[in-house]
């Protein structure tokens, strides 16, 4: 097996974790919609997390093409993205049925923000890595767009009104629909 093969071993393994856990949580607020009130404001962060592990899933393949020898560098910063969106998965939704007394508002504020802050390092550190490894300027349409990517969910930590917070996710999920789409090759040969 060429390294290659052994690191995207590694990295579909966490992503496949990560999947796992999102879709997890979904079925649990899904089950808990009887006694608990759902909230599309986390529901809709989990979905663009969903499509950003798609997505960095579906980019994995043409690394060989980016990358012709593979060092520790290169590596540790592909798992630290992975493991980036792994937290960003875990977090977001509880991993469990709410009891009758707990609301998913509540819970995303306690601990789903925090994926927020894995999603924006996520975001950071792809920026980095581009720069580095790839030599595509963060002062280009592509850094402009991440820039986006990372600004709007600490934007959304700072806001205290719902109806700012409402305004934020809604603008985030064309752009990281759009971004994901653009960053996606249409298929491989």
């Amino acid at each position: 097996m060429d390294s290659f093969r052994w690191i995207t071993t590694v990295l579909s393994m966490i992503l496949g974790l990560g999947v796992t856990r999102l879709l997890s949580s979904v079925i649990a607020m899904f089950r808990s919609r009887a006694h608990s009130r759902l909230d599309w404001i986390p529901l809709v962060w989990a979905g663009c997390i969903f499509v950003w592990q798609l997505q960095f899933w579906w980019a994995i393949i043409e690394l060989p093409g980016l990358v012709k020898v593979w060092t520790l560098g290169y590596f540790l910063t592909l798992v630290t993205l992975t493991l980036l969106l792994f937290v960003a998965a875990a977090l977001v939704l509880p991993p469990g049925e709410l009891a009758g007394h707990e609301s998913m508002t509540a819970a995303f504020e306690r601990d789903g923000r925090w994926s927020l802050v894995a999603l924006s390092g996520y975001f950071v550190l792809a920026l980095v890595a581009d720069w580095v490894f790839w030599s595509v300027s963060p002062i280009s349409g592509w850094g402009a767009l991440l820039a986006m990517l990372i600004g709007l969910p600490p934007a959304y930590l700072a806001m205290k009104t719902r109806a700012a917070q409402a305004t934020i996710t809604i603008l985030y999920v064309p752009l990281s629909i759009g971004a994901a789409i653009a960053l996606s090759p249409a298929k491989y040969s």
